[in-house]
């Protein structure tokens, strides 16, 4: 099995979207807005469309709400 790249998070002022991923370069860039549950489901989700690429919205969207989910109820936070 391949290693994969390291994937680099970039936060910017996104203005019409919570996040974006970019298959060329394994980047993903969040909205510098993002906080709390919000902030770990888009970066869940964003990650998935990088290794899930066949997939598509709908199915990326339920996976990373409920993998956010979890993940939130076990505690998981951002520290600064």
């Amino acid at each position: 099995m391949a290693k994969r790249k390291h994937t680099k998070v970039v936060y910017k002022d996104l203005r019409a979207y919570w996040g974006l991923a970019d298959l060329n370069t394994n980047t993903i860039e969040l909205n510098k807005r993002l906080k709390g549950k919000k902030h770990l489901e888009i970066i869940i989700h964003e990650k998935l469309h990088l290794l899930l690429q066949s997939y598509d919205e709908m199915a990326i969207k339920n996976m990373a709400r409920e993998l956010m989910g979890v993940l939130w109820s076990d505690g998981y936070r951002k520290i600064k």
